[in-house]
């Protein structure tokens, strides 16, 4: 194959890959955190998706209950509750998915509470801010 040629197909797969690209949303990230991240700021771009997973137990009656969700910044795309493997009872993760859809800064503040038990103080807390650029 002659240089021109292999210049020449080099050249066109560039410019197909190039093209190919054009237009594409930018590349979006998923930052997952956890209850280490209590008090602490996460700074995401728009379109990125925070997954927030913290222990609960709600077989006790407790759950976390949002005070705070950061909106307009950020929106709640999915909420579940996912049980540990060991025995019946013994708790398990309750994850959230949220997305930033807009440039700002807001904060999420849970407490961990039972719900019938709202003029009690939360027996636990977690904080965040989350700034969107």
């Amino acid at each position: 194959m002659s240089a021109s040629r292999i210049f020449a197909t080099t050249a066109t797969l560039l410019l197909a890959l190039g093209v190919s690209c054009f237009g594409r949303a930018p590349h979006t990230k998923m930052v997952a955190i956890d209850g280490s991240y209590d008090g602490r700021e996460v700074v995401l771009n728009a379109g990125d998706e925070l997954d927030l997973s913290l222990p609960e137990n709600p077989t006790t009656g407790f759950r976390w209950d949002f005070a705070a969700k950061a909106e307009p910044v950020c929106s709640i795309v999915k909420s579940e509750f996912k049980p540990s493997e060991g025995p019946p009872g013994s708790g398990g993760t309750h994850r959230w998915l949220l997305k930033a859809e807009r440039s700002g800064s807001g904060k999420i503040e849970l407490e961990y509470r039972r719900p019938w038990e709202k003029d009690k103080p939360a027996a636990r807390t977690f904080h965040l801010t989350i700034r969107v650029r």
